[in-house]
Protein backbone atom coordinates (compact mmCIF):
# COMPACT_ATOMS: atom_id res chain seq x y z
CA UNK A 1 0.00 0.00 0.00
CA UNK A 2 1.31 3.62 -0.79
CA UNK A 3 0.85 5.84 1.75
CA UNK A 4 1.17 9.91 0.66
CA UNK A 5 2.29 11.21 3.04
CA UNK A 6 3.56 15.19 4.15
CA UNK A 7 5.70 16.03 7.49
CA UNK A 8 3.90 14.11 10.29
CA UNK A 9 6.95 12.00 11.77
CA UNK A 10 5.64 9.14 14.46
CA UNK A 11 7.87 9.15 17.45
CA UNK A 12 5.94 6.88 19.71
CA UNK A 13 3.28 4.80 20.03
CA UNK A 14 -0.23 5.24 19.14
CA UNK A 15 -3.68 6.62 20.58
CA UNK A 16 -6.77 6.15 21.07
CA UNK A 17 -8.23 9.49 23.00
CA UNK A 18 -11.31 10.21 25.12
CA UNK A 19 -13.14 13.10 26.21
CA UNK A 20 -12.22 14.26 29.76
CA UNK A 21 -10.37 12.52 32.53
CA UNK A 22 -8.92 9.46 31.08
CA UNK A 23 -5.40 8.36 30.29
CA UNK A 24 -3.76 7.80 27.12
CA UNK A 25 -1.67 6.36 25.29
CA UNK A 26 0.48 9.04 22.88
CA UNK A 27 0.87 9.29 18.89
CA UNK A 28 3.66 11.59 18.75
CA UNK A 29 4.23 13.97 15.41
CA UNK A 30 6.32 16.95 14.42
CA UNK A 31 4.58 19.17 13.44
CA UNK A 32 6.26 20.99 10.89
CA UNK A 33 3.66 22.63 8.79
CA UNK A 34 2.79 25.86 8.43
CA UNK A 35 -0.45 26.47 10.71
CA UNK A 36 -3.37 28.48 9.63
CA UNK A 37 -4.37 31.91 9.01
CA UNK A 38 -5.92 31.95 12.61
CA UNK A 39 -2.52 31.02 14.10
CA UNK A 40 -1.83 32.72 17.63
CA UNK A 41 1.34 34.40 18.87
CA UNK A 42 2.39 35.88 21.85
CA UNK A 43 0.61 33.74 23.88
CA UNK A 44 1.61 32.47 27.67
CA UNK A 45 -0.92 29.48 29.45
CA UNK A 46 0.68 29.24 33.02
CA UNK A 47 -0.18 25.92 34.43
CA UNK A 48 0.37 24.78 38.07
CA UNK A 49 -0.18 21.50 38.97
CA UNK A 50 0.13 19.87 42.94
CA UNK A 51 0.71 16.60 43.59
CA UNK A 52 2.72 16.30 40.41
CA UNK A 53 6.16 15.38 40.76
CA UNK A 54 7.77 15.10 37.24
CA UNK A 55 9.39 18.27 35.68
CA UNK A 56 8.12 18.07 31.92
CA UNK A 57 4.34 19.15 30.86
CA UNK A 58 3.45 18.57 26.85
CA UNK A 59 1.40 20.37 25.26
CA UNK A 60 -0.57 18.71 22.07
CA UNK A 61 -3.92 19.27 20.10
CA UNK A 62 -6.42 17.04 18.14
CA UNK A 63 -5.79 17.09 14.19
CA UNK A 64 -8.29 14.63 12.99
CA UNK A 65 -7.59 10.97 14.58
CA UNK A 66 -4.56 12.27 15.95
CA UNK A 67 -2.65 14.03 18.36
CA UNK A 68 -0.12 16.02 17.44
CA UNK A 69 2.67 17.77 20.12
CA UNK A 70 2.99 21.17 20.23
CA UNK A 71 5.57 21.95 22.66
CA UNK A 72 6.98 20.90 26.35
CA UNK A 73 7.62 23.02 28.81
CA UNK A 74 10.05 22.23 32.15
CA UNK A 75 9.45 23.13 35.71
CA UNK A 76 10.39 26.64 36.74
CA UNK A 77 12.11 27.51 40.16
CA UNK A 78 8.30 28.63 41.24
CA UNK A 79 6.94 25.66 40.33
CA UNK A 80 5.04 26.28 37.42
CA UNK A 81 4.96 25.10 33.57
CA UNK A 82 4.82 27.90 31.59
CA UNK A 83 4.13 27.57 27.50
CA UNK A 84 4.85 31.03 25.56
CA UNK A 85 4.99 32.08 22.13
CA UNK A 86 8.24 30.32 20.55
CA UNK A 87 6.11 29.39 17.87
CA UNK A 88 2.76 29.81 16.12
CA UNK A 89 -0.75 28.02 17.30
CA UNK A 90 -3.94 27.62 16.16
CA UNK A 91 -7.11 28.33 17.77
CA UNK A 92 -9.03 25.30 19.65
CA UNK A 93 -9.13 22.80 22.46
CA UNK A 94 -5.57 21.98 23.57
CA UNK A 95 -4.01 19.14 25.85
CA UNK A 96 -2.03 19.10 29.16
CA UNK A 97 -0.58 16.09 28.93
CA UNK A 98 1.46 15.07 32.35
CA UNK A 99 4.34 11.92 31.24
CA UNK A 100 4.83 8.75 32.50
CA UNK A 101 1.42 7.93 32.82
CA UNK A 102 -0.25 10.28 29.67
CA UNK A 103 -3.29 11.59 32.14
CA UNK A 104 -4.23 15.21 30.90
CA UNK A 105 -6.63 17.86 30.99
CA UNK A 106 -8.18 19.92 28.04
CA UNK A 107 -8.05 23.52 28.00
CA UNK A 108 -8.95 26.06 25.10
CA UNK A 109 -5.97 28.64 23.39
CA UNK A 110 -8.04 30.82 21.38
CA UNK A 111 -7.68 34.72 20.16
CA UNK A 112 -9.52 35.74 23.40
CA UNK A 113 -7.46 33.84 25.56
CA UNK A 114 -3.94 33.25 24.80
CA UNK A 115 -2.69 34.56 27.78
CA UNK A 116 -4.13 33.03 31.23
CA UNK A 117 -3.08 30.88 34.16
CA UNK A 118 -4.98 27.67 35.30
CA UNK A 119 -3.83 25.14 38.53
CA UNK A 120 -5.59 21.52 39.38
CA UNK A 121 -4.30 18.83 41.45
CA UNK A 122 -2.24 15.80 39.35
CA UNK A 123 -4.72 13.41 41.64
CA UNK A 124 -8.07 14.74 40.75
CA UNK A 125 -7.54 16.30 37.92
CA UNK A 126 -10.51 18.77 36.76
CA UNK A 127 -12.59 19.03 39.84
CA UNK A 128 -11.01 21.26 41.47
CA UNK A 129 -9.55 23.07 38.19
CA UNK A 130 -9.35 27.01 38.44
CA UNK A 131 -8.53 29.45 35.60
CA UNK A 132 -7.29 32.60 36.49
CA UNK A 133 -8.28 35.44 32.92
CA UNK A 134 -10.13 32.79 31.02
CA UNK A 135 -13.45 32.89 31.27
CA UNK A 136 -14.60 30.71 27.97
CA UNK A 137 -12.34 28.18 29.95
CA UNK A 138 -13.94 28.59 33.03
CA UNK A 139 -17.48 27.96 31.34
CA UNK A 140 -16.65 25.28 29.64
CA UNK A 141 -15.69 23.58 33.17
CA UNK A 142 -18.69 25.10 34.97
CA UNK A 143 -20.94 22.80 32.21
CA UNK A 144 -18.47 20.24 32.86
CA UNK A 145 -19.29 20.17 36.43
CA UNK A 146 -23.16 20.53 35.70
CA UNK A 147 -23.37 18.08 33.69
CA UNK A 148 -21.60 15.58 36.31
CA UNK A 149 -24.10 16.86 39.06
CA UNK A 150 -26.82 15.92 36.77
CA UNK A 151 -25.56 12.78 34.86
CA UNK A 152 -26.26 10.11 38.09
CA UNK A 153 -29.53 11.53 38.71
CA UNK A 154 -30.03 11.08 34.84
CA UNK A 155 -28.73 7.20 34.79
CA UNK A 156 -31.01 6.75 37.98
CA UNK A 157 -33.72 7.30 36.69
CA UNK A 158 -32.95 5.84 32.89
CA UNK A 159 -32.44 2.51 34.95
CA UNK A 160 -35.56 2.66 37.36
CA UNK A 161 -37.26 3.49 33.90
CA UNK A 162 -36.20 0.09 32.25
CA UNK A 163 -36.30 -1.83 34.89
CA UNK A 164 -39.67 -0.75 35.73
CA UNK A 165 -40.66 -1.46 31.97
CA UNK A 166 -39.40 -4.77 32.32
CA UNK A 167 -41.27 -5.73 35.41
CA UNK A 168 -44.20 -4.00 33.85
CA UNK A 169 -44.77 -1.28 36.98
CA UNK A 170 -45.86 1.98 35.95
CA UNK A 171 -43.09 4.22 35.42
CA UNK A 172 -44.87 7.25 34.42
CA UNK A 173 -43.03 9.56 37.49
CA UNK A 174 -40.00 8.76 36.77
CA UNK A 175 -40.67 9.06 33.21
CA UNK A 176 -41.75 12.66 33.76
CA UNK A 177 -39.23 13.24 36.07
CA UNK A 178 -36.24 12.32 33.55
CA UNK A 179 -38.09 14.48 31.00
CA UNK A 180 -37.89 17.42 33.36
CA UNK A 181 -33.96 16.89 33.60
CA UNK A 182 -33.42 16.87 30.00
CA UNK A 183 -34.94 19.67 29.78
CA UNK A 184 -33.05 21.05 32.52
CA UNK A 185 -29.96 20.34 30.86
CA UNK A 186 -31.16 21.58 27.18
CA UNK A 187 -32.23 25.22 29.07
CA UNK A 188 -28.77 24.88 30.69
CA UNK A 189 -26.95 24.67 27.03
CA UNK A 190 -29.49 27.02 25.44
CA UNK A 191 -28.62 29.69 27.96
CA UNK A 192 -25.20 29.44 27.17
CA UNK A 193 -25.17 29.64 23.86
CA UNK A 194 -27.67 32.59 23.99
CA UNK A 195 -25.26 34.80 26.09
CA UNK A 196 -22.00 33.65 25.14
CA UNK A 197 -22.43 33.04 21.11
CA UNK A 198 -19.04 33.60 20.47
CA UNK A 199 -17.51 31.27 22.78
CA UNK A 200 -16.21 28.08 21.86
CA UNK A 201 -18.09 26.71 24.53
CA UNK A 202 -21.23 27.58 22.79
CA UNK A 203 -19.79 26.18 19.37
CA UNK A 204 -18.71 22.74 20.89
CA UNK A 205 -22.50 22.63 22.92
CA UNK A 206 -24.15 23.83 19.37
CA UNK A 207 -22.19 20.84 17.85
CA UNK A 208 -24.20 18.35 20.05
CA UNK A 209 -28.06 20.05 19.00
CA UNK A 210 -30.60 18.42 17.29
CA UNK A 211 -30.93 19.34 13.72
CA UNK A 212 -34.51 21.03 13.61
CA UNK A 213 -36.21 18.65 10.81
CA UNK A 214 -39.05 20.64 8.77
CA UNK A 215 -42.08 18.68 8.87
CA UNK A 216 -42.49 17.17 5.44
CA UNK A 217 -45.68 15.56 3.68
CA UNK A 218 -46.38 12.84 1.38
CA UNK A 219 -45.67 9.11 1.71
CA UNK A 220 -43.96 7.51 4.25
CA UNK A 221 -40.67 6.60 2.43
CA UNK A 222 -40.76 10.02 0.53
CA UNK A 223 -40.36 12.00 3.96
CA UNK A 224 -38.23 9.72 5.17
CA UNK A 225 -35.82 10.24 2.19
CA UNK A 226 -36.34 13.97 2.65
CA UNK A 227 -35.75 13.69 6.37
CA UNK A 228 -32.89 12.63 5.58
CA UNK A 229 -31.32 14.45 2.48
CA UNK A 230 -31.98 17.40 4.83
CA UNK A 231 -30.30 16.37 8.16
CA UNK A 232 -27.08 15.66 5.50
CA UNK A 233 -27.55 19.25 4.23
CA UNK A 234 -27.53 20.16 7.47
CA UNK A 235 -25.00 18.53 9.42
CA UNK A 236 -22.54 20.70 9.98
CA UNK A 237 -24.54 23.58 9.85
CA UNK A 238 -24.11 24.60 13.82
CA UNK A 239 -20.51 24.63 13.43
CA UNK A 240 -19.33 25.63 10.18
CA UNK A 241 -18.56 29.06 10.66
CA UNK A 242 -16.02 28.33 13.16
CA UNK A 243 -12.61 26.99 12.63
CA UNK A 244 -11.32 26.69 16.11
CA UNK A 245 -13.98 23.62 16.28
CA UNK A 246 -11.36 21.62 13.54
CA UNK A 247 -8.97 21.79 16.14
CA UNK A 248 -11.04 19.52 18.41
CA UNK A 249 -11.72 15.53 18.92
CA UNK A 250 -15.62 16.32 18.53
CA UNK A 251 -15.16 17.71 15.14
CA UNK A 252 -13.35 14.72 14.00
CA UNK A 253 -16.21 12.30 16.07
CA UNK A 254 -18.90 14.46 13.96
CA UNK A 255 -17.28 13.81 10.66
CA UNK A 256 -16.76 10.56 11.30
CA UNK A 257 -19.96 9.99 12.05
CA UNK A 258 -21.29 11.90 8.63
CA UNK A 259 -19.15 9.78 7.07
CA UNK A 260 -20.28 6.17 8.35
CA UNK A 261 -23.99 7.44 9.33
CA UNK A 262 -25.10 9.73 6.75
CA UNK A 263 -22.99 8.40 3.58
CA UNK A 264 -24.67 5.42 1.38
CA UNK A 265 -21.54 3.48 0.47
CA UNK A 266 -22.39 4.17 -3.01
CA UNK A 267 -18.87 6.33 -4.89
CA UNK A 268 -21.19 9.30 -5.88
CA UNK A 269 -22.86 9.87 -2.39
CA UNK A 270 -19.20 9.29 -0.80
CA UNK A 271 -17.59 11.83 -3.41
CA UNK A 272 -20.63 14.48 -2.23
CA UNK A 273 -19.63 13.80 1.52
CA UNK A 274 -15.81 13.77 0.90
CA UNK A 275 -16.44 17.20 -1.05
CA UNK A 276 -18.35 18.48 2.32
CA UNK A 277 -15.77 17.63 4.90
CA UNK A 278 -13.14 19.60 2.82
CA UNK A 279 -15.32 22.68 2.80
CA UNK A 280 -16.12 22.65 6.18
CA UNK A 281 -12.41 22.55 6.80
CA UNK A 282 -10.92 24.70 3.91
CA UNK A 283 -10.62 27.80 6.29
CA UNK A 284 -7.93 25.64 8.19
CA UNK A 285 -4.91 24.87 5.67
CA UNK A 286 -3.74 22.28 7.84
CA UNK A 287 -6.96 20.62 8.64
CA UNK A 288 -7.55 20.69 5.07
CA UNK A 289 -4.45 18.98 4.52
CA UNK A 290 -4.83 16.23 7.15
CA UNK A 291 -8.39 15.67 6.12
CA UNK A 292 -7.54 15.67 2.36
CA UNK A 293 -4.88 12.95 3.11
CA UNK A 294 -6.83 10.86 4.77
CA UNK A 295 -9.33 10.35 2.08
CA UNK A 296 -6.74 10.17 -0.64
CA UNK A 297 -4.94 7.47 1.00
CA UNK A 298 -8.33 5.65 2.15
CA UNK A 299 -9.91 5.25 -1.12
CA UNK A 300 -6.69 4.87 -2.88
CA UNK A 301 -5.94 1.21 -1.17
CA UNK A 302 -9.72 0.78 -1.42
CA UNK A 303 -11.07 -2.74 -1.37
CA UNK A 304 -14.49 -1.97 -2.67
CA UNK A 305 -15.45 -2.09 -5.53
CA UNK A 306 -16.52 1.14 -7.42
CA UNK A 307 -14.52 3.31 -4.18
CA UNK A 308 -11.55 3.77 -6.79
CA UNK A 309 -13.73 6.63 -8.29
CA UNK A 310 -13.59 9.00 -5.57
CA UNK A 311 -9.74 8.62 -5.66
CA UNK A 312 -10.06 9.70 -8.93
CA UNK A 313 -11.99 12.69 -8.12
CA UNK A 314 -9.86 14.18 -5.26
CA UNK A 315 -7.41 14.08 -7.65
CA UNK A 316 -8.97 15.39 -11.02
CA UNK A 317 -10.98 18.44 -8.41
CA UNK A 318 -7.81 19.01 -6.11
CA UNK A 319 -4.30 18.11 -6.96
CA UNK A 320 -5.20 18.90 -10.77
CA UNK A 321 -6.48 22.01 -10.05
CA UNK A 322 -3.56 22.84 -7.69
CA UNK A 323 -5.53 22.79 -4.52
CA UNK A 324 -3.18 20.30 -2.94
CA UNK A 325 0.33 21.01 -4.06
CA UNK A 326 1.51 20.21 -0.42
CA UNK A 327 2.22 16.77 -1.78
CA UNK A 328 4.81 17.57 -3.89
CA UNK A 329 6.18 17.30 -6.79
CA UNK A 330 6.97 13.37 -6.70
CA UNK A 331 3.84 12.22 -5.29
CA UNK A 332 1.45 14.60 -7.49
CA UNK A 333 2.83 13.14 -10.34
CA UNK A 334 2.62 9.75 -9.17
CA UNK A 335 -0.99 10.15 -8.32
CA UNK A 336 -1.84 11.65 -10.97
CA UNK A 337 -0.90 9.34 -13.13
CA UNK A 338 -2.83 6.59 -11.50
CA UNK A 339 -5.83 8.70 -11.62
CA UNK A 340 -6.10 9.57 -14.59
CA UNK A 341 -5.39 5.37 -15.87
CA UNK A 342 -7.95 4.36 -13.14
CA UNK A 343 -10.19 6.90 -14.76
CA UNK A 344 -10.70 4.75 -17.64
CA UNK A 345 -12.29 2.26 -16.63
CA UNK A 346 -14.67 3.49 -14.01
CA UNK A 347 -17.81 1.64 -13.34
CA UNK A 348 -20.57 2.88 -15.96
CA UNK A 349 -17.76 4.21 -18.20
CA UNK A 350 -16.96 2.48 -21.51
CA UNK A 351 -14.21 0.15 -21.23
CA UNK A 352 -11.29 1.32 -23.90
CA UNK A 353 -11.00 -0.89 -26.26
CA UNK A 354 -8.62 -3.85 -26.78
CA UNK A 355 -6.37 -4.21 -29.85
CA UNK A 356 -4.71 -7.61 -29.52
CA UNK A 357 -3.74 -10.88 -30.99
CA UNK A 358 -5.29 -14.23 -30.96
CA UNK A 359 -2.99 -16.91 -29.40
CA UNK A 360 -3.10 -19.76 -31.67
CA UNK A 361 -3.09 -22.82 -28.05
CA UNK A 362 -2.35 -25.64 -30.59
CA UNK A 363 0.40 -23.87 -32.34
CA UNK A 364 2.02 -22.41 -29.18
CA UNK A 365 2.50 -25.80 -27.26
CA UNK A 366 4.27 -27.07 -30.09
CA UNK A 367 6.47 -24.49 -30.26
CA UNK A 368 7.05 -24.01 -26.56
CA UNK A 369 10.51 -25.26 -26.52
CA UNK A 370 11.52 -24.03 -29.26
CA UNK A 371 15.62 -22.70 -28.79
CA UNK A 372 14.51 -19.40 -30.54
CA UNK A 373 12.61 -17.79 -27.55
CA UNK A 374 11.11 -15.39 -30.31
CA UNK A 375 9.81 -18.96 -31.94
CA UNK A 376 8.07 -20.27 -28.66
CA UNK A 377 4.69 -19.02 -29.59
CA UNK A 378 2.19 -18.79 -32.97
CA UNK A 379 -0.55 -15.95 -33.48
CA UNK A 380 -3.59 -16.37 -35.15
CA UNK A 381 -4.12 -12.71 -36.68
CA UNK A 382 -5.69 -9.61 -34.46
CA UNK A 383 -8.89 -9.26 -32.22
CA UNK A 384 -11.14 -6.38 -30.79
CA UNK A 385 -12.95 -6.42 -27.62
CA UNK A 386 -15.35 -4.16 -29.20
CA UNK A 387 -16.02 -6.60 -31.71
CA UNK A 388 -17.62 -8.79 -29.34
CA UNK A 389 -21.36 -8.26 -29.59
CA UNK A 390 -22.87 -10.88 -26.63
CA UNK A 391 -24.86 -9.22 -23.75
CA UNK A 392 -22.22 -9.11 -21.27
CA UNK A 393 -18.26 -9.51 -21.82
CA UNK A 394 -15.85 -10.70 -18.87
CA UNK A 395 -12.46 -9.31 -19.41
CA UNK A 396 -9.77 -11.02 -17.91
CA UNK A 397 -5.86 -10.44 -17.20
CA UNK A 398 -4.08 -13.61 -16.18
CA UNK A 399 -1.04 -15.17 -16.02
CA UNK A 400 0.39 -19.19 -16.22
CA UNK A 401 2.14 -18.23 -12.77
CA UNK A 402 -0.60 -16.41 -10.91
CA UNK A 403 -1.35 -18.29 -7.46
CA UNK A 404 -4.97 -17.20 -7.67
CA UNK A 405 -5.45 -17.33 -11.60
CA UNK A 406 -5.01 -21.27 -11.06
CA UNK A 407 -8.02 -21.20 -8.60
CA UNK A 408 -9.87 -18.92 -10.68
CA UNK A 409 -9.39 -19.68 -14.04
CA UNK A 410 -11.55 -23.15 -13.59
CA UNK A 411 -13.92 -21.43 -11.93
CA UNK A 412 -14.28 -18.90 -14.57
CA UNK A 413 -14.64 -21.73 -17.31
CA UNK A 414 -17.41 -23.44 -15.59
CA UNK A 415 -18.85 -20.06 -15.77
CA UNK A 416 -18.51 -19.68 -19.30
CA UNK A 417 -19.87 -23.08 -19.70
CA UNK A 418 -23.17 -22.35 -18.37
CA UNK A 419 -23.61 -18.85 -19.88
CA UNK A 420 -21.73 -19.16 -23.34
CA UNK A 421 -25.07 -17.87 -24.94
CA UNK A 422 -24.90 -14.56 -23.13
CA UNK A 423 -21.46 -14.25 -22.01
CA UNK A 424 -18.13 -13.72 -24.25
CA UNK A 425 -14.88 -14.34 -22.24
CA UNK A 426 -12.10 -11.80 -23.61
CA UNK A 427 -9.23 -13.14 -21.92
CA UNK A 428 -5.38 -11.89 -21.97
CA UNK A 429 -2.52 -13.19 -20.88
CA UNK A 430 -0.68 -10.74 -18.94
CA UNK A 431 2.76 -12.29 -18.95
CA UNK A 432 5.90 -11.60 -21.51
CA UNK A 433 6.02 -13.11 -25.01
CA UNK A 434 8.38 -15.45 -23.73
CA UNK A 435 5.69 -17.28 -21.56
CA UNK A 436 3.40 -17.37 -24.40
CA UNK A 437 3.76 -20.61 -24.70
CA UNK A 438 3.14 -21.82 -21.23
CA UNK A 439 0.35 -19.38 -21.30
CA UNK A 440 -1.39 -21.60 -24.02
CA UNK A 441 -0.55 -24.56 -22.11
CA UNK A 442 -2.20 -23.51 -19.21
CA UNK A 443 -5.33 -22.71 -20.96
CA UNK A 444 -5.58 -26.29 -22.52
CA UNK A 445 -5.20 -27.65 -19.16
CA UNK A 446 -8.40 -25.27 -17.61
CA UNK A 447 -9.91 -26.48 -21.22
CA UNK A 448 -10.25 -22.66 -21.44
CA UNK A 449 -10.14 -22.79 -25.20
CA UNK A 450 -14.05 -22.03 -26.28
CA UNK A 451 -13.13 -18.03 -25.28
CA UNK A 452 -11.01 -15.07 -26.94
CA UNK A 453 -7.95 -16.06 -25.59
CA UNK A 454 -5.54 -12.86 -26.57
CA UNK A 455 -1.65 -11.55 -25.97
CA UNK A 456 -0.30 -8.16 -26.84
CA UNK A 457 4.21 -8.74 -26.99
CA UNK A 458 4.17 -5.17 -26.73
CA UNK A 459 1.84 -4.77 -23.44
CA UNK A 460 -0.22 -1.63 -25.17
CA UNK A 461 -3.31 -2.56 -23.36
CA UNK A 462 -1.40 -1.48 -20.23
CA UNK A 463 -1.62 2.50 -21.41
CA UNK A 464 -5.60 1.76 -20.54
CA UNK A 465 -5.86 -0.84 -17.63
CA UNK A 466 -4.39 -0.75 -14.57
CA UNK A 467 -3.21 -4.33 -13.87
CA UNK A 468 -2.10 -4.24 -10.58
CA UNK A 469 -2.44 -8.06 -9.85
CA UNK A 470 -4.09 -10.85 -11.59
CA UNK A 471 -6.36 -12.44 -11.86
CA UNK A 472 -8.11 -9.10 -12.94
CA UNK A 473 -12.11 -9.01 -13.73
CA UNK A 474 -14.27 -6.30 -15.78
CA UNK A 475 -17.97 -7.55 -16.26
CA UNK A 476 -19.07 -4.83 -19.24
CA UNK A 477 -22.57 -4.86 -21.10
CA UNK A 478 -23.36 -5.25 -24.66
CA UNK A 479 -22.52 -1.68 -25.45
CA UNK A 480 -18.93 -2.27 -23.18
CA UNK A 481 -19.73 -0.04 -20.07
CA UNK A 482 -17.78 -1.45 -17.05
CA UNK A 483 -21.01 -3.13 -14.76
CA UNK A 484 -18.55 -4.77 -12.40
CA UNK A 485 -14.28 -4.54 -12.02
CA UNK A 486 -11.85 -6.36 -10.00
CA UNK A 487 -14.51 -9.02 -9.24
CA UNK A 488 -13.87 -12.55 -8.34
CA UNK A 489 -14.97 -15.10 -10.73
CA UNK A 490 -17.14 -16.67 -8.00
CA UNK A 491 -19.05 -13.38 -8.07
CA UNK A 492 -20.02 -13.35 -11.38
CA UNK A 493 -22.89 -15.36 -11.76
CA UNK A 494 -24.38 -13.35 -8.64
CA UNK A 495 -23.77 -9.72 -10.35
CA UNK A 496 -25.44 -10.92 -13.75
CA UNK A 497 -28.49 -12.60 -11.67
CA UNK A 498 -28.82 -9.10 -9.82
CA UNK A 499 -28.08 -6.81 -13.45
CA UNK A 500 -31.14 -8.88 -14.94
CA UNK A 501 -33.56 -8.54 -11.60
CA UNK A 502 -32.87 -4.77 -12.11
CA UNK A 503 -33.48 -4.65 -15.60
CA UNK A 504 -37.30 -6.37 -15.05
CA UNK A 505 -37.52 -4.29 -12.06
CA UNK A 506 -36.76 -1.00 -14.23
CA UNK A 507 -39.12 -2.71 -16.90
CA UNK A 508 -42.05 -2.82 -14.25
Amino acid sequence: MVNFEINFYPQQGSSQTYLMMKKILFLFFAFTLSHAVFALEDYEIKVTIKNYEQDKLILAHYLGSNILVDDTATISKEGNFIFNGKKKLAEGIYLLVMPPNNQYIEIFITEAEKNYSLAFDATTLTKDIEFQNAPDNTLFYDYLGFMGQTRPEMESLIKTIQEGREAKKAVEQEEKALEELKNKLEDYKTEIIEKHPKKLTSTILKSNKKIDIPKFEGEEQDVRMKEYIYRRTHFFDHVRDDPRFFRTKICNDMINFYMENLTVPQPDSIINSVDEVLRLVAPDTVAFKTYFLKYLNQYYASEFMGQDAVFVHLVKEYTLKGKSNFLGEETIAKVTNDALLWDKTLIGKTAPDLANYLLDIEGSIKVKDAEDENRRFKLDGKTYLNSVFKPYTVVVFWAPDCGHCKKSMPVLVDFYEKHADSVEVFAVCHTSFQQFGDCAQALKDYDAIKWINTVDPYFKYIKDYSIETTPMILLLDQEKKVLFKKIAADKLEVAIEQIEIQKKDIEK
